[in-house]
């Protein structure tokens, strides 16, 4: 459970994150192109406004003029082709459109040319014509002659100027009824671009017109000055063949700067009319509004993603984080832990049978748990019952063989010791008493050791040990056996159910500690008597033994004595230890202490004194 890199509050936060993100960055690049969809057709609507209001001028600025030709027509000066009452006729017509207006004229039908202006080329209002002028070659006199009405020329290079410019004309009939000549009225293109004066295009938007065959009649855009003798082409890339639909728009570069341009055809004449606006005019109201929106977004998106991190804190991430800290309990072996569920919900239910599982868990390990230990007692209890099976038959086997031969030898020396008995009888001299009350001792010694040694080796029933009384047992022992050596005895128990109550084993090795210390008293020390200590409680075994023999040095004695080396060892099975003061003619005395821990002792601190 632990070591982990990234938990799943983390993972659903960044994938929430994320996913908010490509959503939010997916609906900017719409609303990017849905406004910029939107801004263009506001600038293309726009635009075609402009050209239909720019139509409608530039249709209004050739009917002023062809009104103005018709009326001229009509007069007798100009049908009768009268130099002196056409001049002021032309000369007025002339000063009232000035700001457009060049020259207007006549051509006859038989070549003659009557023309007065204003401006560049003209000399006391009258131009100067090249050698061989003859009006009938003029384009703008065909154009006229083969139409038959009026009608406007397409630019061409003046005979009287050097500049270009378009002519609107229109046949003069004579008093009779029959062709007379071609009226004229001369407009420079550098003076055609006041129509487009005026014109209010946003965004920074410039107007041009343009001829059929693309090339700048009319322009606001610097750019489109060329020279004063040449019509500059229209040449954006993708222009020429969006302008031969008629109508319609496009983007292309103008000065370094991206323009869209938006065109149709004029109703009146055959030219085309645009409108350029730039791009970047256009879309400045647009990347406001987008900025805006972005900062809305992201303002928001920062907003929901804090509020779902917090959502998410709340109703997964922290019952989670519960459930996980559970689990880490449990692992760290705190199977008590259990899952707190405050709600209803499915963290809730998922608490409820996580902790139903684990209450199963639980139980199914403490039933385990009780079978092992069952199980193990059956085994201890069956390993128990072997073992005790195979003492019992290696105790048989020991018996049989002390049985036929140490069994065998004591017999051999009762019945011996019961014909020098009986030997003995016919005895009547002194110490006869003696003697057989010493066979007697024999005998009695004889039967004990026999008896002792069927307990050794098959061992007492745990009913019979318990019922003994192992104190005055103890001490009746001692006492026989040191009377029989011509020693006194004083003995003294405290804690004498305690010491009944001891184990077998115990019992066992204290019997055999006094015996070793009375087979001393008897074989070595040649004392008159004996004094012994025996208490136990609940702390400790205490046995204190004295003589008042001939004593002996210890550290002298060291290893090499057995019998001092099994006392040593036998308290050290019970957990205890010996200490030995003794000194020649002094006597001896042991002090023997071990845990009572050890003898699974109990109760009572009486003290008494031993009894036979």
């Amino acid at each position: 459970m632990k070591g982990r890199r990234w938990g799943i509050g983390v993972k659903f936060f960044i994938f929430i994150s994320i996913s908010v993100i490509f959503f939010l960055a997916s609906a900017f690049l719409i609303s990017r192109r849905v406004f910029r969809d939107f801004a263009l057709r506001s600038a293309d609507e726009i635009a075609s406004t402009i050209l239909d209001q720019t139509d409608k001028r530039l249709a209004q600025f050739f009917r002023d003029l062809q009104f103005a030709a018709r009326a001229l027509a009509g007069t007798k000066a100009v049908r009768r082709a009268e130099p002196e009452g056409m001049r002021d006729l032309f000369l007025a017509t002339v000063r009232a459109r000035e700001a457009h207006l060049r020259a207007v004229y006549l051509g006859t039908a038989d070549g003659r040319m009557f023309e007065w202006g204003v401006g560049e080329g003209f000399t006391d209002n009258v131009p100067s014509f090249p050698p061989g002028y003859d009006p009938r070659r003029r384009p703008w006199y065909e154009l006229a002659a083969s139409s038959g009405s009026f009608g406007v020329s397409a630019p061409y290079r003046y005979a009287s100027v050097e500049a270009l410019g378009i002519t609107c004309v229109l046949p003069v009939k004579g008093e009779d009824g029959s062709f007379a000549g071609v009226l004229g009225l001369d407009i420079l293109l550098e003076d055609l671009a006041s129509i487009l004066v005026g014109l209010e295009i946003p965004q920074g938007g410039k107007a041009l017109i343009l001829s059929p065959s693309g090339e700048i009649i009319a322009s606001q855009f610097p750019e489109d000055r060329g020279p004063r003798l040449e019509l500059k082409r229209f040449d954006l890339a993708g222009g020429e063949a969006v302008l031969a639909r008629g109508s319609g728009s496009f983007v292309g570069s103008v000065g370094g700067q991206r323009t869209l341009f938006v065109h149709k055809r004029a109703e009146s004449f055959d030219w085309i009319i645009a409108v350029g606006m730039p791009l970047e005019a256009i879309m400045a109201p647009v990347n406001e509004i987008l900025d805006l929106v972005t900062a809305i977004d992201l303002l928001l998106m920062i907003l929901f993603v804090l509020a779902l991190a917090a959502i998410t804190t709340k109703l997964i991430v922290s019952p989670l984080n519960h459930v996980v800290a559970v689990v880490d309990r449990i692992e760290g072996g705190e199977a008590e832990a259990r899952v707190e569920a405050g709600s209803s919900d499915e963290f809730g239910q998922l608490g409820d049978e996580l902790n139903r599982l684990l209450d199963t868990v639980a139980e199914n390990s403490r039933d385990l748990e009780a079978k092992v230990a069952q199980r193990t007692e059956e085994l201890w209890r069956l390993q128990r019952e072997n073992t005790q099976l195979r003492l019992r038959e290696e105790r048989q086997r020991i018996y049989r063989d002390m049985h036929d031969t140490i069994g065998a030898k004591l017999t051999n020396v009762f019945f011996c010791n019961g014909v020098a008995r009986d030997l003995a009888r016919g005895f009547a001299g002194e110490g006869s008493k003696e003697l057989r009350e010493m066979h007697e001792r024999i005998e009695a010694n004889c039967l004990q050791a026999i008896k002792r040694l069927k307990e050794i080796i098959l061992g007492m029933k745990a009913d019979e040990r318990l019922a003994a009384d192992f104190s005055k047992r103890l001490a009746a022992g001692m006492r026989q056996r040191l009377r029989d050596g011509g020693i006194d005895f004083d003995c003294r128990v405290r804690g004498r159910e305690a010491l009944n109550a001891i184990g077998p084993e115990a019992r066992d090795e204290i019997e055999k500690i006094f015996d070793e210390l009375v087979s001393n008293v008897l074989k070595h020390a040649g004392a008159r008597r004996v004094r012994a200590r025996i208490g136990l409680d609940g702390r400790a075994l205490s046995i204190r033994f004295s003589d008042d023999g001939r004593g002996f040095d210890p550290a002298a004695a060291g290893p090499s004595s057995a019998g001092l080396a099994n006392i040593r060892y036998r308290a050290e099975r019970l957990g205890g230890s010996v200490e030995i003061a003794s000194s020649p003619g002094e006597g001896a005395r042991f002090a023997i202490e071990a845990p009572a821990g050890r003898l699974a002792a109990r109760g009572a601190r009486e003290e008494a004194p031993c009894e036979a």
